[in-house]
């Protein structure tokens, strides 16, 4: 997450909180419109956690869901 915030700061002139509240703000709102089962892969890619794994759970978890 700190990474979105530090491109925000220097592509918006935020300062930290501002910035932060931000990204906190859309990730709530996308996390809003999806399961409760997607929102751990959503919160390890904003981490910063590796994007292929998270994106491999994230499709079983959507798998999961049309069964």
């Amino acid at each position: 997450m700190q990474e979105i915030i530090q491109s925000l700061q220097q592509k918006l002139g935020l300062d930290a909180g501002k910035a932060q509240t931000a990204v906190e703000t859309v990730v709530n709102f996308i996390k809003s419109k999806l399961p409760e089962s997607m929102h751990q892969p959503i919160d390890s890619a904003i981490s910063g956690g590796n994007i292929q794994d998270t994106l491999k759970g994230a499709a079983g978890n959507l798998g999961g869901m049309l069964k």
